[in-house]
């Protein structure tokens, strides 16, 4: 299957969202900032399969492993910072039903994972009065409900994008609460 222009654009902008990501995560503490970075890691490898038109098969593995790391972020910003056990746990369910949605082709193991992790970031996100986290966690959710769609790849790498840098960046509201 060949790939399109708009996916290659789609692909290279997750790629530089993830730079950013990374880059943006800098003053974060740590229970943040290692999360956001593994996050931005794993939507630079879903950039970068979509050229090797590996895209397909790689989001239902990355898709839900960095849902589950996007939600961490989001407690530790916005709420009390998951223990460590807890942060543990839903990776491994991240990774767990990536795996498993992978190696049998279920997309709603991969589906699952990202939709109470996207509905958790916006539980947190609201808790915090962060609007525009609150707009990365539907984004997220978005991602999932398109990856239920095998031929929409632009639309599921742009809204991975917009979670992610939603997640990164400071919120300069009168209503956001600063770390």
């Amino acid at each position: 299957m060949a790939v399109d222009s708009l996916t290659l654009l789609c692909a290279g902008l997750l790629f530089a969202a993830s730079i950013g990501g990374w880059v943006l995560s800098a003053p974060y503490r740590a229970a943040a900032r290692l999360y956001l970075r593994f996050a931005a890691m794993l939507f630079a490898a879903l950039a970068v399969s979509a050229p090797l038109s590996l895209l397909a098969d790689l989001a239902l593995f990355l898709l839900p492993l960095a849902a589950c790391a996007l939600m961490i972020v989001a407690f530790a910003r916005f709420a009390v910072a998951l223990p460590v056990f807890a942060a543990s746990l839903a990776l491994i369910a991240g990774l767990f039903c990536g795996l498993a949605a992978m190696l049998w082709g279920a997309v709603m193991l991969a589906v699952v994972p990202v939709i109470l992790a996207s509905l958790a970031i916006i539980g947190a996100a609201l808790q915090g009065f962060a609007i525009i986290a609150v707009l990365a966690g539907a984004a997220l959710l978005a991602s999932g409900l398109v990856l239920l769609q095998q031929s929409t790849a632009g639309a599921l790498l742009l809204f991975a994008a917009a979670a992610l840098i939603g997640l990164a960046t400071r919120e300069k509201s009168a209503l956001a609460v600063q770390h």
